[in-house]
């Protein structure tokens, strides 16, 4: 299996959280792949520790647009006011 990239990162509202099982299930949805996988961390953001979610898969993930559109609609459905990143490579 080839290693997974990041290509997008987002954070939350401070009484916000996601669970790796749901996050997982809005990310298959939204890359329209089972080949992914899902990260939660702490990064330093404007001088405060902030928990910042990232979202991996094939380094080929094709139609990024489309994808990208598919999981801010997700997320929005789930009531999780985010703040999506799109990462760059």
């Amino acid at each position: 299996m080839e290693e997974h990239v990041e290509w997008f990162h987002f954070t939350l509202c401070r009484d916000q959280s996601v669970g790796p099982i749901e996050l997982r299930r809005i990310w298959m949805e939204a890359s329209g792949t089972t080949n992914i996988s899902v990260g939660r961390d702490y990064r330093a953001m404007l001088g405060k520790r902030a928990v910042v979610y990232s979202l991996r898969a094939s380094p080929r993930l094709a139609n990024l647009h489309a994808i990208e559109a598919r999981l801010r609609f997700l997320l929005a459905s789930a009531r999780l006011n985010s703040v999506l990143t799109v990462v760059t490579h």
